[in-house]
C-alpha cells in the first residue's frame, strides 16, 4: 500500500516542485518587468518559432506542424528553428530570439538534453528568457507520462502559454501542475497533405484478399498485443501484416508511409504508452497520430477508444474500436469480409478528418487556450 502510494501518487507529482519554483521566480520577475524586461511589444504581428532537432525535421509530425502553422498564420510569420546537437542548445535558442524576435515559441522537450538535471536547467533558463521578453510558449508534450519531459513543459509554461498532449486532460490532470493543458490534441495535419492524400488515394491498390496491416513503431506492450492479434487471425486463416520498426530506427520515406496506409484494407493500431523507468500513469491510452493519419487516407482504422477521442472521431462511425486483443480479432475478421461496411466507415472517417483539417482545429484550439495571448 505504501509503495503503491509512493509510486503512483507522490513520485508523479515531483514535477510540481520545479513548477512552483519557476512560478515564484516569474511572479517576482513580473514585479520588476519595467526594469528587466525586453518585451517585443513593438512587434505588432505574430511571429512563431518552431524548434526541432536536425533529425526531428525529417519526421512527418514536425513537417505537418510547420506546414499547418504556415497555413494558419502565413509563411512569413512562421520560422523553423533547426537545433544542431553539436552546438550548445541554449546558445541556438537565444540566437533565434535575438534574430527573429518571436511573439510565440513552440518548445519541445525532446530537442534539448535528455538528462533530468540538465534538461530541467535548460527549461528554467528558457522559461526565464521567454517571460522576460514577453514571448508566449506553446509546449509540445507528446509523451506526458515521461516525468522529465512533463517537468520541463510545466516549467516553461509556468506562468503563460499552453501545453498540448495526446492524453485526456480529464484523466491526466492530477499529475500536471496547471490547467492550461490542451489534451488530447489532434495531429496538426496540413491542408496541403490532405489534398495530396486525396490524390494518392485515387491510385489505391488494395491487396487481394484484403489484409489487416499494422504500420508504426514496435515496443512493449504494443508488440505483445499485436502478436496475440496476429496469432488469433492466423488461426482463422487470416493475416496481420506488420510493417513496423523499432523505436529510434530508420523509417520509410513519407510517400511510402502514406502509400502503405492508403493501400491497406484496414489498419490496426494500439494506443498504449511505453512503460519504462521514469514514466508515470502509463495505463491510460493516448491519441496517437495514427488516428488522424489513417482516417485522412480513407482507410478503415481499427483502434482502441481513447479517452477524449469523441471530441474528434466517433467509434462505429469514423473508425472501429476494440476493447481487447480477442475483440480485435473478431472486429478485424468481420470487416475484412464486409467490404461495403468497411468502405462506408472509412469514407465517413475521411470526410470527418477533412472537416477537422479544413477548420484548422489544432491551431484554433490552441488559440482558444492562449486567450489574450492568441496567435491571431
Amino acid at each position: 500500500m505504501v509503495r503503491s502510494w509512493y509510486r503512483n501518487y507522490l513520485v508523479p507529482r515531483v514535477v510540481f516542485i520545479p513548477f512552483w519554483i519557476m512560478r515564484l521566480v516569474l511572479i517576482l520577475l513580473g514585479l520588476f518587468r519595467q526594469i528587466l524586461a525586453r518585451r517585443h511589444s513593438d512587434n505588432l504581428s505574430t511571429t512563431l518559432c518552431i524548434e526541432a532537432g536536425v533529425r526531428g525535421w525529417d519526421l512527418i509530425e514536425y513537417k505537418e506542424l510547420y506546414a499547418s502553422a504556415c497555413e494558419y498564420l502565413g509563411n512569413i510569420h512562421v520560422h523553423k528553428i533547426q537545433i544542431n546537437q553539436n552546438e550548445d542548445y541554449l546558445t541556438q535558442f537565444k540566437r533565434a530570439l535575438d534574430n527573429i524576435r518571436p511573439t510565440h515559441y513552440v518548445y519541445d522537450p525532446r530537442t534539448g538534453s535528455q538528462k533530468w538535471s540538465i534538461g530541467l536547467w535548460q527549461a528554467f533558463k528558457i522559461s526565464f528568457f521567454l517571460s522576460a521578453r514577453g514571448i508566449t510558449p506553446i509546449c509540445i508534450l507528446t509523451d506526458l507520462p515521461v516525468r522529465t519531459w512533463r517537468a520541463q513543459c510545466a516549467v516553461v509554461s509556468a506562468k503563460t502559454g499552453v501545453v498540448t498532449s495526446l492524453m485526456s486532460h480529464r484523466k491526466i490532470h492530477p499529475i500536471f501542475p496547471h490547467g492550461r493543458l490542451f489534451a488530447p490534441s489532434l495531429m496538426p495535419l496540413s491542408e496541403a497533405t490532405m489534398e495530396f492524400l486525396n490524390e494518392l488515394s485515387k491510385k489505391r491498390i488494395e491487396t487481394k484478399p484484403p489484409t489487416a496491416v499494422f504500420v508504426g513503431s514496435l515496443y512493449e506492450p504494443r508488440t505483445s498485443i499485436l502478436r496475440e492479434i496476429g496469432e488469433g487471425l492466423e488461426a482463422r486463416g487470416l493475416t496481420l501484416e506488420i510493417k513496423g520498426h523499432e523505436l529510434g530506427s530508420c523509417k520509410s520515406s513519407d510517400v511510402d508511409y502514406w502509400s502503405r496506409l492508403i493501400n491497406a484494407a484496414l489498419i490496426v493500431t494500439t494506443a498504449e504508452q511505453v512503460a519504462t523507468i521514469g514514466t508515470d500513469w502509463t495505463w491510460f491510452p493516448h491519441l496517437i497520430y495514427r488516428y488522424i493519419e489513417v482516417t485522412a487516407c480513407g482507410t478503415l482504422l481499427v483502434a482502441p477508444e481513447v479517452p477524449g477521442i469523441q471530441r474528434f472521431l466517433t467509434p462505429g462511425k469514423h473508425f472501429v474500436s476494440y476493447t481487447s486483443p480477442a475483440n480485435a480479432i473478431d472486429v478485424i475478421e468481420y470487416y475484412l469480409f464486409n467490404e461495403a461496411e468497411r468502405k462506408k466507415i472509412a469514407q465517413q472517417g475521411r470526410a470527418r478528418t477533412q472537416a477537422l483539417v479544413s477548420a484548422r482545429s489544432y491551431w484554433t484550439s490552441i488559440d482558444v487556450g492562449l486567450g489574450k495571448d492568441s496567435l491571431i
